[in-house]
């Protein structure tokens, strides 16, 4: 099970000399431990004006008292070393005064002093998502209620937009103030917070996305209903910006969000984004308490391919920090330590099923894949709000979404064919000109791809095939090209023999390769020109 770790600090009492003393920033941080005492976190850490001192696991007692130099001791032993993990997630919450200076952020602990452009005692927002970083936890949620000085020192707010490898939710924008309210007695940005986090079904706001949306509507709400002027609007920054899906409060999350963040990790794994793929499954094997066992599959396929290919990246700054190397092979494990880190046993049986068809033999020789297809059967949500069906057309995709659930490929594809060319107005493909498709609509491109890549376990859906298609010389500038496009069709065999297959000739099951479907008679009917033009628009929406 995924651990949450939080360290939260509220500062009313800061010297007149340096910084207005604040009143309810102390009790922003209380009501946020109780609400993470009540999530059931594994560990929180708060300092406030009177919050009793902390033990370290190294027996050391650390006085809790919010000064630059109690922070600072705790941050050093605290995170010496390691000691969360993949899947886990380390939160820090600060309620009190912060400022920009010199083109850095600072947070400003009960001693801090800012003169002019010098900064004494500040604690650098930088240095500490580093110190958080070093966690281990691959999610770093950052919630900032900052700059609450009344502009008397000409304060400004955080600005969340270089924080790169965390997710950064700042009270308000950097020429804003973050205000308190008597009535509420509590920070806005604070009390919209704790709301936010407890809404339930469709109002839930379980992932980033749907948090950040409800602050940046809610806060300036309450700004304007009592009486402060001009109001804060929240920032809010994710990187990577596929992060936006990752669900925060799996108590909370509905069905639609566990299955979008999964959707999400089958394209990260189209895209050979195995670690951020791995993220996402870890997430969805939490919120849907285990009982997901296409997430268990994907879990695992995407373990296996992280432990074949050496995972080649970059070091940031954090990495730089924290001494990890630029590249890292996944680690060996085994089937029962993905179902003992989801805490579930009803779903192991389910685990190996459709693994990957480009497993090497040496694997497949041990793991003996039975490639199975999603059907009625499978736990999974039997609700229409499976997956967003978003349409700019009024389209109605709940037909495509029930065959594909089970496993009716060939009708499924029949319809993603009708259906998509309503999308384009056209009621025939030799019909379809190249305009029609280099402005497919992206809401509808998107709802087929999630839909077929979800159900297939990411077998099938226009994300992989793009993928190959690239993999096969293919250039998404909407052009024809006829030696990369065989090269696609043979590789999802859409040809055999060198030859184009006819449309009646097409098989339906998922033993076929990866992009393989949906095919809708196009690829072997109209040749390349038809995908050319798609494959661009395929970019272009993004997918």
């Amino acid at each position: 099970m995924a651990k949450n770790w939080a360290l939260v600090i509220g500062i009313n009492g800061y010297n007149p000399l340096n910084f207005a003393p604040l009143k309810y920033a102390k009790r922003d941080a209380e009501t946020v431990k109780a609400f993470f005492e009540d999530a059931k976190f594994d560990e929180i850490c708060c300092f406030t004006d009177d919050s009793p001192p902390l033990v370290m696991p190294n027996g050391a007692v650390i006085p809790t008292l919010p000064t630059y130099g109690n922070l600072i001791t705790f941050l050093q032993d605290r995170f010496d070393k390691p000691f969360l993990s993949t899947g886990d997630n380390c939160w820090f919450f600060f309620a009190g005064h912060g400022e920009r200076h010199a083109d850095k952020d600072y947070l400003m602990p009960m001693d801090a002093n800012a003169r002019g452009n010098k900064v004494i005692a500040g604690l650098l927002v930088d240095e500490v998502r580093q110190w958080l970083t070093r966690s281990g936890a691959d999610n770093v949620i950052l919630l900032l209620d900052a700059c609450r000085s009344e502009g008397s020192r000409g304060a400004r707010g955080i600005d969340p937009t270089e924080q790169q490898g965390v997710i950064t939710i700042s009270s308000c924008n950097p020429t804003q103030k973050s205000w308190e309210v008597e009535e509420l007695q509590q920070g806005v940005f604070t009390y919209a917070l704790l709301e936010s986090m407890q809404l339930t079904g469709e109002r839930s706001c379980a992932t980033v996305e749907r948090l950040g949306n409800y602050l940046k509507q809610r806060v300036p709400e309450l700004c304007q209903r009592y009486g402060k002027a001009p109001a804060q609007v929240p920032r809010i920054s994710v990187d990577p910006i596929e992060k936006q899906h990752f669900i925060l409060i799996p108590q909370c999350a509905r069905q639609a969000d566990i299955d979008l963040m999964k959707y999400e990790g089958y394209r990260l794994m189209a895209e050979d984004k195995l670690q951020l793929a791995e993220q996402m499954f870890l997430r969805v094997n939490v919120a849907a308490r285990g009982l997901d066992p296409q997430a268990l599959d994907a879990l695992m396929r995407t373990r296996i391919r992280m432990q074949e290919t050496p995972i080649v990246s970059t070091p940031s700054s954090t990495e730089t920090t924290t001494g990890r190397s630029g590249t890292e092979t996944a680690a060996t494990f085994s089937i029962a330590d993905v179902a003992e880190e989801t805490f579930t046993d009803s779903s192991k049986s389910s685990v190996g099923a459709g693994l990957d068809d480009n497993l090497s033999s040496s694997t497949k020789s041990t793991a003996k894949p039975t490639p199975t297809p999603p059907s009625a059967s499978n736990p999974l949500a039997e609700s229409e709000d499976d997956i967003p069906l978003e349409s700019e057309r009024g389209i109605d995709y709940r037909e495509l979404q029930g065959l594909l659930k089970a496993g009716n490929w060939k009708e499924a594809d029949q319809e993603t064919s009708k259906q998509m060319l309503k999308a384009i107005g056209q009621d025939a493909w030799w019909k379809v000109k190249r305009d029609d498709l280099s402005n497919f609509p992206c809401k509808d491109l998107k709802t087929i791809d999630r839909l077929w890549m979800t159900h297939s376990n990411a077998r099938f859906g226009f994300s992989v095939q793009k993928k190959n298609y690239l993999e096969c010389g293919g250039i998404l500038d909407g052009q024809y090209r006829r030696e990369a496009f065989e090269k696609f069709g043979d590789r999802v065999r859409w040809r055999k023999g060198g030859n184009w297959v006819w449309v009646v000739s097409v098989v339906y099951n998922t033993s076929l390769p990866r992009g393989h479907l949906p095919i809708f008679g196009v690829g072997v009917g109209l040749g390349g020109g038809v995908w050319g033009f798609l494959f661009s628009r395929i970019k272009a929406c993004k997918l």
